[in-house]
């Protein structure tokens, strides 16, 4: 009898045994998720190292930049036909938001064969490239181009050789 007891008694440790790891591992997890939250999910600042009014013109000067470069950019996209949709370099504001720096449009450059739509394509192309207020000197580039092979075009329709000898 003696033996069974022993058994009984090992069986009921090691059954509380189990029941107490068990609540020590939901602790552990418990903590593990509450040190995962503190490290990602917020903010510590220790002491106020920064000023209110400094932080808030940072701020409004990225939110300005940032709609200056999606006007630019969508200026130059709605003046003439483009062969990717807009491309956007981005930067992380002090409020963490990412906000728009910089960017680019790729113009269909291609020239028709009709003389007629070639013309029509290419001021299209210059007015788009040079629509914005402030250009860069890739949009004055192609604005530029694109006035010249005009008067390539104009030159050749009234028959000007230039050089096919």
């Amino acid at each position: 009898m003696e033996i069974n007891n022993n058994y009984s008694t090992i069986s009921s440790i090691n059954q509380q045994i189990a029941v107490k790891k068990a609540e020590l591992s939901s602790i552990d997890k418990k903590e593990d998720e509450k040190s995962l939250f503190e490290n990602n999910d917020s903010v510590n600042i220790v002491g106020k190292n920064y000023d209110e009014e400094d932080y808030k013109r940072v701020l409004q000067k990225y939110k300005d930049l940032d709609s200056e470069v999606r006007t630019h950019e969508q200026t130059h996209s709605a003046g003439a036909s483009t062969t990717a949709p807009i491309n956007y370099s981005y930067q992380v504001g002090p409020d963490g938001k990412v906000y728009a720096s910089g960017g680019s449009v790729r113009f269909d450059t291609s020239i028709p064969d009709n003389e007629v739509n070639a013309e029509v394509k290419l001021d299209k192309l210059a007015s788009a490239a040079s629509g914005p207020a402030q250009l860069s000197f890739s949009d004055s580039q192609i604005s530029r181009a694109a006035n010249l092979n005009k008067l390539l075009l104009q030159g050749i329709e009234q028959g000007v050789d230039y050089g096919n000898n």
